[in-house]
């Protein structure tokens, strides 16, 4: 389902409140962003898996409508962006706002603590996470749950002996990871 037809489909049943959402070209494809006055609330690419499943989680979480324009967060992080893609910015100070286990969450913090031009493997996260690393598939599920991609890096984890899954594609991930190896030297 294209960003247009999932506008519409939640236009319906909105509450007051507005979620600003834009386009933003990058090496890697259209990136679509959507934030509300105080957070980044997505970013994703119209191509990603469950694409509009996190349209639900938000329209559901904020009870809002989306409104295609930027806003001052959607401003910072496009320039952010641009930082980021010219190698320019190591890491995202963009204020963001999780929907997520509680599991899931702990995840994503560990992610935004992974250097940037490193890898870890889904299994030692787990295991830094105080869990044996058979819990890597759970790891790898709240990878896959991530609606902030490149911001929460989950790029960064890698499986044993390959590079892992990306619910935006294995192209995009070796891309975002060969970028950030060039730009750390």
């Amino acid at each position: 389902m294209t960003l247009s037809v999932i506008l519409k489909k939640y236009e319906a049943n909105c509450g007051s409140k507005e979620v600003n959402v834009i386009k933003v070209d990058s090496p890697v494809g259209e990136i679509i962003a959507c934030a509300d006055e105080n957070h980044l609330l997505l970013v994703t690419f119209e191509d990603t898996k469950n694409f509009e499943k996190r349209f639900e989680v938000i329209a559901e979480e904020c009870q809002c409508k989306f409104i295609e324009k930027p806003n001052k967060i959607l401003e910072s992080f496009q320039s952010e962006m641009k930082l980021y893609f010219e190698g320019k910015l190591k890491s995202f100070n963009v204020p963001v706002r999780t929907f997520g286990s509680d599991f899931q969450k702990e995840v994503w913090e560990k992610l935004l603590k992974l250097p940037y031009g490193s890898t870890q493997s889904y299994g030692d996260l787990a295991k830094e996470m105080g869990r044996p690393s058979s819990h890597s598939r759970a790891v790898g599920a709240a990878c896959g749950a991530n609606a902030h991609l490149i911001v929460i890096p989950c790029h960064r984890l890698v499986a044993s002996g390959s590079k892992g899954g990306f619910n935006s594609g294995k192209d995009r991930k070796e891309w975002l990871l060969n970028h950030e190896k060039k730009c750390s030297s």
